[in-house]
């Protein structure tokens, strides 16, 4: 009989007193990608970190070929560790390398997988200059530049679009054919279903079942997870024809564009990389002074120059857990109340929110009990849900939700948009964009190439606009 690359058995955790892991069972063969799915706050990441050697078991037996545990040959993969946005795509993939390979060797290699993969990364240029998704690729990419025989993976996925994805899938498929094993934690099931071999389904502390992914449907891992199916549906329109949002004149990749926004509307955009999407986002968020020729908000003009000037328009912001703006910007949710913003006021109020936010970190340490990305994420929406706002910007709102969560999340977008408040949707996920706008924006070379109301384009049509063809590898610059 072959013996497993990783054997877990009976792994147990307590946090406080309160089980987490109450015996999780767990094998993983050599060329194999075992995908482990899981209500939020489960203890999926936990038991990623334990295996990682990161985090201490409470109890339970862990193997590599049969013997020993050794965690040097083993690769976590978590894109919340914080990294020096100063480091390079090369030195990040080879963070863990402790001097075994000379920078000539680490530069060859990581030239040679970037070459193999597609991956359009350059290996000299620093985090700060990557966009959030091209830094999670850095990721899929270490996994090939500086491998390990195991390799677990915890979210990576969450942000990427569908090119990023089949990037990741190849990368996937170079790992296993080099017959190493792969642990893959997600929350996107459709996604387990096409990258996974057996997908593990834990609750309640334990594996409870365990799944052949091409045997198996995202209704039976629901079921598995939730004790019964759940299905995610379009959201439900409350479009109406009074406008809440008026943009003239956005400066955009060299051009110009307008585009309106009505009360009850969600409003998404979509388009290659450097097409103009990312210039519309920015200025939303009062990244881009003077960018607009005109910009009205529920009939009164005004403008955006700064992020202080989003409370006095009625525009509320969610942006990403990694955004590191993101506490200022909930401050400035909150300030909306306020007749008069004081920015001072915001300042001091986002100050205390990182306190806080550090003051529960802190707390989860001594505690032993860490708080889940998807239980913080969820949180934060339901607070976001509470806020006046004539406009909302949303920038991958439910990354880190489990599949519950995000039909939670949908009753809470029909309850914003019911109440007359306009969204505009930026997100890398393709799927999510179809299900939830009452309309699609296609921008290319900052103008408007198409505009889409709901149920003219597919998710396939849209997977096609926002990842082309790329251009041959030999044009790529190092």
């Amino acid at each position: 009989m072959t013996v497993p690359l990783l054997t877990v058995r009976d792994l147990r955790k307590a946090y406080g007193g309160r089980p987490v892991l109450e015996g999780i069972d767990l094998d993983v063969a050599r060329g194999e990608v075992l995908g482990v799915v899981g209500p939020n706050g489960v203890g999926k990441s936990t038991a990623a970190s334990i295996i990682a050697g990161q985090t201490p078991a409470d109890w339970g037996t862990i193997s590599l070929n049969g013997g020993p545990m050794d965690t040097s040959r083993v690769m976590l993969i978590d894109p919340e560790h914080t990294t020096d946005p100063n480091m390079t795509v090369a030195e990040v993939m080879f963070r863990h390398d402790d001097g075994a390979h000379s920078f000539v060797e680490q530069m060859y290699r990581v030239r040679e997988v970037l070459s193999e993969t597609g991956i359009s990364l350059r290996p000299t240029v620093r985090l700060a200059e990557l966009t959030p998704s091209e830094r999670r690729m850095t990721e899929v990419v270490r996994m090939l530049a500086d491998p390990r025989e195991l390799i677990v993976i915890d979210e990576l996925s969450t942000g990427l679009n569908a090119r990023e994805i089949e990037e990741l899938r190849y990368a996937l498929n170079l790992t296993v054919k080099a017959n190493r094993g792969v642990i893959y934690i997600t929350h996107q099931l459709e996604e387990a279903l096409k990258v996974c071999d057996r997908i593990a389904v834990i609750r309640n502390g334990k594996v409870s079942r365990l799944f052949t992914a091409a045997e198996t449907t995202v209704e039976q891992l629901t079921q598995a997870m939730f004790g019964s199916a759940v299905r995610l549906t379009e959201a439900e329109s409350h479009t109406t024809g009074d406008q809440i949002l008026d943009v003239r004149g956005l400066a955009s990749a060299g051009s110009s564009l307008s585009f309106q926004l009505n009360r009850g509307e969600i409003l998404g955009f979509i388009g290659p990389r450097d097409s103009g999407v990312d210039d519309i986002k920015h200025t939303l968020l009062g990244r881009r002074p003077g960018s607009t020729q005109q910009l009205t908000v529920a009939g009164r003009p005004g403008r955006l120059d700064a992020p202080r000037d989003l409370p006095g328009l009625g525009i509320a912001v969610l942006t990403s857990m990694s955004d590191p703006e993101g506490d200022t910007h909930a401050a400035r949710n909150m300030a909306m109340v306020d007749d008069e913003v004081d920015e001072g006021m915001v300042e001091d109020t986002a100050s205390i929110l990182l306190l806080l936010r550090k003051a529960e970190s802190r707390i989860s340490t001594l505690l032993n009990r860490p708080l889940s990305t998807g239980q913080r994420r969820w949180q934060q929406m339901q607070e976001f849900a509470k806020k006046n706002a004539n406009v909302m910007v949303m920038v991958q709102p439910s990354d880190g939700l489990d599949v519950s969560a995000q039909k939670r999340f949908t009753s809470m977008m029909e309850d914003i948009t019911d109440r007359g408040v306009g969204v505009v949707l930026f997100t890398s996920r393709e799927d999510e964009l179809h299900r939830f706008c009452d309309r699609i924006i296609h921008i290319e070379g900052g103008r408007i190439q198409a505009e889409w109301k709901k149920g003219q384009v597919s998710v396939e049509q849209l997977q096609q606009i926002s990842h082309p063809q790329p251009q041959p590898l030999e044009q790529v610059a190092w």
